[in-house]
């Protein structure tokens, strides 16, 4: 049995070394585990619970890099598949003190396959969260569209990250067609501001979007706004709360270290505006390094300073 497991994308992230205007002027990159759905996972096994990934590789460097790192932070990696046939995603990303620039190259994650194997790891969880990328080709919206299924008659509780951007999409159906089929399987969804207005394309007041979500059957929205910190709402009451972020150097996997912090506080049983609050502090203490993953702090200690 494993506290968490996530679906979706595994990668590598070239992040420039420098600031600068624009991907077309950065010369020089350092390299880093990353997606979001691996991000995730390593910050809660970092923190003592189980983690694993259902996922796909290349048989290549990278592939082989990220399953020795995988390994490495204790995630469990038997859902992970490496295939000769596909090359290992690689995001090019901007270091950025809002929300950064990215050129993905893909082709394992457009392909993400399940088996048996996958299942029994699904409905043995606590948590499944899954992300746009696993929706974002028609093979990837079926076997997700399986694993929802399996969570969801497990009693497993499922979020979803909907950093939609249509530079990844594949699928045949549109995005808004695509929500309506995955949402009612979702306790919780975090979106950005910017996830929003790509989804969207079009602006709305922030309880606008938030109703949107309530309205395709979430429960739980917690819609994040960079620095001013995120709303949440469970379709009765909204609630803002400030970041507590003190220190920004680089925002790559901030999204991600909230969603640790959430699903920690939802694993060792505190109510959902408490794991919330866990989350703006993971959030917060992730800001100020470069590159998704990081030492956090222990999730105790951030409990005694933050809540």
């Amino acid at each position: 049995m494993v506290n968490f497991a996530s679906f979706g994308e595994v990668l590598i992230d070239f992040i420039s070394k420098d600031y600068v205007k624009g991907l077309k002027n950065a010369t020089s990159f350092d390299k880093f585990l990353g997606g979001s759905p691996s991000n995730i996972a390593v910050n809660i096994a970092k923190q003592g619970f189980k983690s694993a990934v259902i996922s796909r590789v290349g048989r290549d460097p990278f592939g082989d890099f990220i399953l020795e790192q995988l390994n490495n932070y204790n995630v469990d990696v038997r859902g992970i598949s490496q295939d000769e046939r596909f090359h290992t995603d690689i995001v090019y990303v901007l270091k950025s003190k809002s929300s950064p620039e990215f050129y993905p190259l893909r082709s394992a994650s457009l392909n993400l396959d399940i088996d048996d194997t996958y299942f029994d790891i699904v409905k043995k969880a606590n948590i499944f969260h899954f992300s746009s990328w696993a929706l974002s080709s028609d093979k990837n919206l079926k076997n997700t569209l399986k694993l929802l299924k399996v969570a969801k008659k497990n009693n497993v509780l499922i979020g979803f990250d909907p950093n939609y951007r249509e530079i990844l999409w594949k699928t045949s159906l549109e995005i808004g067609d695509v929500l309506k089929l995955v949402m009612p399987y979702v306790n919780f969804i975090k979106p950005s501001l910017d996830d929003c207005e790509h989804i969207f394309k079009e602006s709305k007041n922030e309880e606008e979007y938030i109703n949107v979500f309530h309205e395709l059957g979430v429960k739980n929205v917690l819609l994040t706004l960079g620095e001013k910190g995120f709303i949440f709402s469970d379709g009765k009451t909204i609630t803002h709360f400030d970041s507590y972020a003190k220190e920004v150097i680089d925002t790559t996997g901030a999204g991600d270290a909230f969603w640790s912090g959430l699903y920690i506080g939802m694993i060792i049983g505190l109510d959902v505006i408490k794991a919330a609050r866990l989350g703006n502090a993971f959030s917060a203490e992730k800001l100020k390094y470069v590159g998704a993953i990081c030492d956090i702090k222990n999730y105790k200690e951030l409990l005694r300073e933050y809540l």
